[in-house]
C-alpha cells in the first residue's frame, strides 16, 4: 500500500471534518476523496491518531449504511468521548438514526446469517390460568374478569377497563410477560402505563382495592404512574418496594445484571429495602447490588436509563460484556466468548434498536479490538485478529 501524495492534505480535510470545521468547498473535496472505492485503504496512510482513525472508519460505515449525522448531538458529545480513555467504539444516541427501510450495503464480515431485532410481543396470563398470545390476538375484547374488561387496542397495547372492584371472591391477577425478543406496553385499570423491555414480567390485579396499588416486576419496566395521593402506587423487585404517587420511573432488575438500577424521570418515589429508604429526585438512579444492604445514589442521563424505551441502543462508556447481554434479550440469542477474551473493555455508543444484529456487530468490530461470528441463534465473540486492523 503506497502513501498518498497528497496525504498532508486528505490529513487536513479529515480532521476539520471530524471537527465539523469543512467550508462547502472543502467538503466537496473531502466528500469525492471519502466516498471513492480507495478512501477505507488510504485513510489508514494518511497520519491520523489511532482515535481519529476509528472516527473516520465509523464515519464511512455510517455512510454506507444510509446513517444521518445530527451536527449538534455530535459536538456536545465528543468532549464526553476525549475524557473516556478506554473507549473504543464512538457513535451517539441521537446523533446516528438509521432511515426506515434503507438496505444496508456492507454487512459484518464474519455474519454467517443475520439476525432481525426484536418487537412487540408478550404472553397474557389470566387469572383462570389461560395464556394469550398478545402478538397473535386480533385487536378488541380478550376477556371480562371481576367487572373489568381487558382489550386489546388498536395500537396493539393491552388495556383494562370498566369496574373498579374485584370479584367479590377476591383480587384476581395477571401477569404479563415478554420473551427473549419482545416489548410490550399496557395500560393498567387506574390508567398506569406499563412499558416492559425484553424478558420482562408484571403481575398485576386487573383492578385496585383498598388504600395502595400494588404490583410486581421482573426484568426492565417504566412506568408512568397516574397520580392518587390516597392510593401510592408500589412496585416490588427483588427485595425492594418502589412507592411514589405520580410520577414517571424506570426499573431495571434483571436476574443477569449485578445491579438493580431504579431511575427517577419525573415526580418524586420512596425506594424501601431491608435497612434503608431512600427519597430519590429527578434525574437520580439508586443502585444496588444483589445481596449488599447498601444503596447508593448517583445523578444520570436520564436519555441513556430509557434508550431501550425510546427503541435504542446507547452505549455510555459500558462494558462489552453489559452490551452482549442487551444483544442477548434483544435478539434472542446466546452469547459464547473466545477464551481470555477482555469483557471489561469500555464502549460508547448507539444504534436504533430495530436495526438487525449485523449492522449493531459490524460498528463494533470496525471500531474495536473484537469480532463476531453469526451462527443461528448463538454470536460467537473473539479478539481482532491483528492483520484485520
Amino acid at each position: 500500500m503506497t502513501v498518498p501524495s497528497n496525504r498532508n492534505r486528505l490529513q487536513k480535510l479529515a480532521r476539520n471534518y471530524l471537527k465539523g470545521k469543512l467550508t462547502v468547498s472543502e467538503q466537496q473535496e473531502f466528500d469525492e476523496w471519502f466516498l471513492s472505492e480507495d478512501a477505507e485503504e488510504t485513510i489508514l496512510e494518511i497520519g491520523l491518531t489511532p482515535l481519529e482513525h476509528k472516527r473516520l472508519m465509523l464515519a464511512r460505515i455510517h455512510s454506507e449504511a444510509g446513517i444521518v449525522r445530527q451536527e449538534a448531538r455530535r459536538r456536545w458529545l465528543w468532549p464526553r468521548i476525549a475524557a473516556a480513555a478506554s473507549v473504543i467504539i464512538i457513535l451517539s444516541y441521537g446523533a446516528f438514526l438509521l432511515f426506515p427501510g434503507k438496505p444496508v450495503k456492507k454487512q459484518a464480515a464474519h455474519a454467517i446469517q443475520d439476525i432481525a431485532p426484536g418487537g412487540n410481543k408478550a404472553i397474557l396470563t389470566l387469572a383462570n390460568g389461560e395464556k394469550v398470545q398478545l402478538n397473535g390476538t386480533k385487536n378488541g375484547f380478550i376477556a371480562q374478569q371481576g367487572g373489568v374488561t381487558i382489550a386489546k387496542r388498536e395500537d396493539g397495547q393491552l388495556s383494562y377497563t370498566g369496574g373498579q372492584a374485584a370479584a367479590a371472591s377476591g383480587e384476581l391477577f395477571n401477569t404479563v410477560e415478554t420473551p427473549r425478543g419482545g416489548k410490550y406496553q399496557l395500560t393498567l385499570a387506574d390508567g398506569t402505563i406499563a412499558i416492559l423491555d425484553a424478558a420482562s414480567s408484571i403481575h398485576y390485579p386487573v383492578a385496585f382495592n383498598g388504600d395502595q396499588r400494588s404490583v410486581q416486576i421482573t426484568g426492565q419496566v417504566y412506568f408512568e404512574v397516574v397520580h392518587d395521593a390516597r392510593r401510592p402506587f408500589k412496585v416490588s423487585v427483588k427485595g425492594q418496594v418502589i412507592e411514589d404517587l405520580g410520577t414517571k420511573f424506570n426499573i431495571n432488575a434483571y436476574d443477569d445484571e449485578p445491579v438493580i438500577r431504579t431511575t427517577l424521570v419525573e415526580g418524586s418515589i420512596g425506594l424501601k429495602t431491608s435497612s434503608q429508604y431512600i427519597i430519590l429526585k429527578p434525574g437520580q438512579q439508586a443502585v444496588n447490588s444483589t445481596g449488599n444492604p447498601v444503596t447508593n445514589v448517583v445523578a444520570v442521563d436520564i436519555e441513556d436509563a430509557l434508550a431501550w424505551k425510546n427503541d435504542n441502543f446507547l452505549f455510555n462508556n459500558e462494558p462489552l460484556e453489559s452490551i452482549m447481554r442487551k444483544i442477548s434479550r434483544w435478539y434472542d440469542v446466546d452469547i459464547q466468548y473466545q477464551k481470555g477474551f477482555n469483557l471489561k473493555e469500555s464502549y460508547l455508543g448507539g444504534l436504533t434498536r430495530y436495526s438487525n444484529v449485523s449492522q449493531v456487530l459490524k460498528m463494533l468490530e470496525i471500531t474495536g479490538e473484537v469480532r463476531f461470528e453469526i451462527d443461528g441463534k448463538t454470536i460467537r465473540v473473539m479478539q481482532k485478529k491483528r492483520n484485520n486492523i
